[in-house]
């Protein structure tokens, strides 16, 4: 019954609504598809309050739910993809092994390699801005090399910079390395390393939160920051600048207790700023 439940929670959730009414629905026992789609039923003030315009709105037409499903699962390759796994909330797996409660989405999706996420692994993130200096790009090459060779699984986000340095950097030294996206799988971001993450999903492991029907939004690359930290040791900061996706990173892994290492950004305010967040200044 849990399983039907949690497969009807995945469609109801990229059909459009939203994770808070479908979390507190599951949560309280209920079935999803009778709370929803069922005006009859009675529920709470509370439950009631969870339900946006935009729920409302899906739930009057059951029958387009249901040919929405069925279209979705006829489609859908990640559904059937052997390389292809679902993590939920609240079963016991890979991710929930890895994310606190608090942090954990109510799905994430993966494609590739899941070992890499086993408890038992060493993985570092190496995170910095898209536009790194000749310099940075120097030591974010050297760095990577040292922590592959270390038996560490490198982590990062696929953006343009210093992500994708640590990622080709990883996969030229035969080592392994965790794409974690801001989208979903077919809708890779920046458009430019859609060749990369392909060659990243044949040798590691592409991760996101982000379902095959649902939309990128700004906070997608907040949540994204925030998986790589707590998925991660060890954090090492190459280079950024006070307000950006890296510093934001750096936050989350201080909050999650993770091990900081940075890269003098020969700026004291950035300096001092990683120092406040736990981080050690690594000689490059």
């Amino acid at each position: 019954m849990t399983g039907k439940i949690r497969s009807n929670l995945f469609y109801l959730k990229q059909f459009g609504f939203n994770d808070s009414l479908l979390q507190n629905i599951f949560i309280l026992g209920l079935d999803p598809i009778t709370i929803i789609f069922n005006r009859e039923c009675k529920i709470s003030a509370e439950l009631e309050s969870k339900f946006t315009d935009k729920d409302r709105k899906l739930a009057e037409d059951y029958n387009k739910y249901r040919n929405f499903k069925s279209k979705l699962f006829k489609e859908e390759d990640f559904l059937r993809d052997s390389k292809s796994k679902m993590y939920f909330k609240y079963d016991v797996n890979e991710m929930t092994s890895l994310l606190p409660e608090k942090v954990m989405p109510l799905f994430m999706y993966s494609k590739g390699d899941i070992s890499l996420l086993a408890v038992n692994k060493k993985r570092v993130a190496i995170v910095g801005t898209r536009r790194p200096s000749p310099k940075a790009i120097a030591i974010t090459k050297k760095i990577t090399r040292k922590f592959v060779e270390d038996n560490y699984v490198v982590v990062s986000g696929l953006a343009e910079g210093i992500d994708t340095i640590s990622h080709e950097t990883a996969i030229l030294h035969k080592g392994k390395t965790i794409a974690v996206l801001p989208t979903n799988f077919k809708k890779i971001y920046p458009k430019e390393n859609q060749e990369l993450a392909k060659e990243i999903l044949d040798k590691g492991l592409l991760l996101t939160s982000i379902g095959p029907k649902e939309n990128t939004y700004k906070s997608s690359f907040l949540d994204r920051n925030k998986y790589v930290a707590n998925i991660s040791d060890i954090i090492v900061v190459i280079e950024t600048n006070l307000k950006s996706g890296t510093m934001n990173t750096i936050r989350n892994a201080s909050e999650a207790n993770k091990k900081i290492l940075f890269i003098d950004q020969e700026d004291e305010l950035i300096n001092n700023k990683i120092y406040e967040f736990g981080g050690v200044l690594l000689n490059d």
